[in-house]
């Protein structure tokens, strides 16, 4: 599957440019990048609970971005691996990682966002 290096989101075989941030897809990540650069910046991340589904979590994650909350969305790696995206059974095992620091903040945006769930 490839990825996007920029937005590190994945992409169904056959994509070769993300749609949103226009770079050219990779068919792997560079984990210890993702992770030096957080490290740089000085922030511990820690996982909100599990969230329904990547759109959920994407869709908390924007919330977050416009609020300058950095955040990143990490699965259990079996719906990732199936290029599943919804909300279904399948699709479970989502966190959202936000700074420690913020982390009562970016809870109380995910309940007023998902307690209808």
């Amino acid at each position: 599957m490839p990825f996007c290096p920029n937005c590190r989101y994945e992409y169904n075989p056959g994509i070769a440019e993300c749609p949103d941030c226009h770079e050219k897809l990779v068919n792997a990540l560079a984990a210890e990048k993702a992770d030096s650069n957080r490290a740089a910046m000085g922030l511990r991340f820690v996982p909100l609970p599990d969230l329904p589904g990547r759109v959920y979590a994407e869709m908390v994650k924007g919330v977050l971005e416009k609020r300058g909350i950095p955040s990143y969305i990490r699965s259990d790696g079996i719906s990732e691996g199936y290029g599943v995206v919804g909300t279904g059974p399948i699709a479970k095992g989502f966190h959202l990682w936000v700074p420690e620091d913020r982390v009562e903040e970016c809870l109380d945006i995910q309940h007023q966002m998902l307690d209808h769930i």
